[in-house]
């Protein structure tokens, strides 16, 4: 049996990226007519059929096409925005396709998507670089983090902002000794001992509380495991931050079971602002990430792109900067 042939395939053979050969498979207007030319004789040459699910994307994509890569959809953080996306690219007349890293790389995840839309983004770890070249040279969106190589953009979260403004009113409201509950598992691409939110608490916090640091698996399970010995170990921590929303609201449970009152012995904080958050008694704290905002960067940077035919133009940056959420956990 012959190995099928991928896309990739037709784009070495033409010579072009693959995103060119997604734009002259699905009869773009943004490419060269004679490049449209190449790409379709060589696919036509190598039998190369684009599969069911991208005949189909494509038969119904009268606009344009934004892809999202999602870390995880167990996570209601990824859901909600995923939710928010839907929402905004109706109002824009974008179509918008899905895939999540469950089960896969981002790397792996990002090519699979890229070759059905016109720009991907996501919460990504891999350098610029190597984004683009798993992209095939469809223009990149990166959220939490900054891009200085052309075609892949970024969407900044300034969560160091955010913590310095949640550990600054912590300390006013008396709080002396902090602990962080970091994630473990944040991707195979990812080889970074700590998350970089675990490095802005380590800048903020008193000297004394740099080292009450935590990590476990990044679920409501990971936070409880994480403050049992956060807090056996450390019985005088006053406040405590969590990785993301879901690792405070298991970390909430599990303070309770070792017999800690929030926030009367202990306050703690997430990080996402999930409406979920509401519903958790006490009502959880977090440093919140203002989604609608987010989404709207994603579009306005999309239109951008899409404005230049998405060629591969300068990067462009913008940033977001979180603010603490104050409910009753802290």
């Amino acid at each position: 049996m012959s190995p099928k042939i991928t896309i990739m395939d037709v784009a070495s053979a033409a010579g072009v990226s693959r995103g060119a050969v997604t734009r002259a498979l699905n009869d773009k207007a943004d490419i060269n007519p004679e490049t449209k030319k190449r790409v379709l004789e060589v696919a036509a040459q190598l039998g190369y059929r684009p599969s069911r699910f991208a005949r189909n994307f494509a038969a119904r994509t009268k606009s344009r096409a934004i892809g999202y890569v999602v870390t995880s959809f167990r996570n209601p953080y990824f859901t909600d925005l995923a939710a928010d996306m839907l929402m905004q690219a109706k109002a824009r007349n974008w179509q918008v396709a899905f895939d999540a890293m469950e089960g896969s790389s981002e790397r792996e995840a990002l090519e699979r998507l890229s070759e059905h839309v016109d720009v991907v983004v996501g919460h990504f770890d891999l350098p610029s670089s190597e984004l683009k070249q798993a992209s095939g040279g469809v223009p990149v969106i990166r959220i939490e983090g900054t891009s200085n190589l052309p075609g892949v953009h970024a969407i900044d979260i300034d969560l160091r902002g955010g913590l310095h403004d949640a550990i600054t009113a912590l300390i006013a409201k008396g709080v002396t000794h902090f602990g962080m509950i970091d994630a473990t598992n944040r991707g195979a691409d990812h080889v970074m001992d700590r998350s970089p939110r675990c490095g802005y608490f380590s800048e903020f916090v008193p000297e004394h509380s740099r080292n009450v640091v935590v990590a476990d698996e990044e679920s409501l399970a990971g936070g409880e495991r994480a403050i049992a010995r956060l807090l056996q170990a450390h019985p005088d921590v006053g406040a405590v931050f969590a990785f993301n929303d879901i690792m405070a609201i298991g970390a909430m449970h599990g303070a309770r079971v070792a017999g800690f009152d929030v926030p009367r012995q202990l306050r703690v904080m997430g990080i996402d602002g999930l409406t979920l958050g509401e519903a958790t008694a006490p009502s959880l704290s977090s440093i919140s990430i203002d989604r609608e905002t987010l989404v709207s960067e994603i579009f306005a940077i999309s239109e951008q792109i899409a404005e230049a035919g998405f060629r591969d133009i300068e990067s462009i940056n913008r940033q977001i900067l979180p603010r603490p959420l104050w409910r009753e956990s802290a």
